[in-house]
């Protein structure tokens, strides 16, 4: 008797039926089974995508360059988020630097935004409370919400001739046509375009940040804006330098330094090429 051939693709796919004794020992050898090795293992080099990692430097060298101000805010809510996080490893009796009287630590050295532009120029930087041709940085003519913008001369975003038309497909207002108009014609021009790089609270701001913690102790936005994180972003944005700030405002010091000193460190890092 031949053995009758039957071509691949016509043969049937073999019948696999639920069995509920093999899926409750595959389920129990999952249990029994070291995560915590298991991630350890998964964390070392050789297990690592080159190509993905690169993908995500580019995106937080795209971020810095282009929404310095998101990036700081999310460092600002992560590490607000991990303090409420970590409450169960603190000492006995910290709670008291919390509430209001740690908010009152946080709510120092006030100043008005234009006493923060005559620090900088003061330590060299050309910041002005109105805008020029000369100037690094300048504060808004108007505020909105208790802000005002700090502006500044920037390099434009890359932009040719397609890429300013698919973009003016999807504007949704006047002012977004405007900008990406002027963006487009600095392209042109080979010229720098000026920017709304942050803000500062107005009529007065604390140095520190204090953040908005809704009932399950997460951070939710900012309560109030410290000039502090207004020159983070500046340093990100690479307006301002540390030396500069450093010099107009001195070094941030003791416990609500810390996250200021931890992006800082975040930012060297990125820009090196050494952060993910």
């Amino acid at each position: 008797m031949h053995n009758v051939h039957i071509p691949l693709e016509h043969q049937s796919a073999p019948e696999f039926k639920y069995d509920p004794v093999l899926a409750r020992e595959a389920a129990k050898e999952n249990l029994d089974r070291d995560w915590d090795q298991f991630d350890a293992e998964m964390d070392r080099p050789e297990h690592h995508d080159r190509g993905v990692e690169m993908l995500q430097q580019l995106g937080y060298l795209q971020k810095l360059k282009y929404q310095p101000q998101e990036w700081v805010e999310e460092n600002l809510e992560l590490y607000a988020k991990n303090i409420a996080k970590a409450k169960h490893q603190r000492l006995a009796g910290q709670e008291r630097w919390e509430g209001e009287e740690a908010e009152e630590q946080r709510l120092v050295n006030i100043l008005h935004p234009s006493q923060v532009m005559r620090r900088l120029r003061m330590a060299g930087v050309d910041a002005r409370d109105q805008e020029s041709p000369h100037a690094r940085i300048w504060l808004n003519e108007w505020t909105t919400a208790g802000m005002v913008g700090v502006n500044a001369w920037v390099v434009p975003q890359e932009m040719d001739d397609a890429g300013y038309l698919f973009e003016m497909s999807s504007a949704t207002s006047q002012a977004q046509k405007d900008l990406l108009t002027d963006n487009y014609l600095a392209c042109v021009n080979r010229r720098k375009v000026r920017k709304t790089i942050t803000s500062l609270q107005e009529p007065y701001g604390p140095e520190w940040s204090v953040m908005r913690v809704n009932d399950h102790g997460i951070a939710t936005k900012e309560k109030y804006r410290g000039w502090r994180t207004a020159l983070l972003v500046l340093i990100a944005a690479g307006i301002l330098t540390e030396e500069e700030v450093d010099r107009a405002f001195g070094p941030p010091l003791g416990e609500a330094g810390a996250w200021y000193r931890q992006t800082l460190q975040s930012y060297r890092q990125i820009k090196l090429g050494k952060a993910i």
